[in-house]
Parts: C-alpha cells; sequence; structure tokens
C-alpha cells in the first residue's frame, strides 16, 4: 500500500514541477549547484524547457507504473526512467549550449 502511494505522489510532484518549471513558473526549482557557470555554458529558457519535458514524462511513466505489479513493467519502468534520463542530458548537451 505504500509503494503505491508513494508512486502517486511521486507522479503528482514530478507533473506539477514539470508543469511549473515548463510554463516559466519555477524558476526556484531550477536553482543549485554552481549557477553562474551554468548560465554562461547554457540558455536558461531552453534549459526550463526541456527539463520540464522530462519531469512530465517522469511523472506520467511513475504515475503509470504505480497501477502495475509485474516484474516485466517493473523492469520496463526503469528502462523507460533510464531512456528519458539519456534523452535529457543528450538534448541538454547539444541543444541548450550557448553558441
Amino acid at each position: 500500500m505504500f509503494d503505491q502511494s508513494f508512486s502517486y505522489i511521486l507522479a503528482i510532484a514530478a507533473l506539477v514541477i514539470g508543469i511549473m518549471i515548463l510554463t516559466g513558473h519555477g524558476s526556484v526549482f531550477m536553482k543549485g549547484g554552481n549557477t553562474q557557470a551554468r548560465a554562461q555554458k547554457y540558455d536558461e529558457k531552453k534549459m526550463e524547457k526541456v527539463s520540464g519535458i522530462g519531469l512530465i514524462l517522469i511523472g506520467i511513466a511513475t504515475g503509470i507504473d504505480a497501477f502495475t505489479t509485474s516484474v516485466t513493467a517493473k523492469i520496463v519502468y526503469v528502462v523507460v526512467l533510464f531512456v528519458i534520463l539519456a534523452v535529457y542530458l543528450f538534448v541538454l548537451r547539444t541543444k541548450c549550449l550557448k553558441k
């Protein structure tokens, strides 16, 4: 029961924060680390859009995972998370760099 409730909470949080970041209202979630170096290297607006979309996709995957119980579905969920993160990093490193 706790596992399912936690998945719902994570899915809702990821969706809400992802939508906030995507719409430009969640810049507080983009803080942390070396913000000056990041601002010099990356286009902040593009980075916010990519991060928002990534969080929304993670939220959707986590929400779907909350309804599954088989081991195969859990393995697929982990693979999907890795694919989302790999694509996120690829897009971040190729499309979000300042020129």
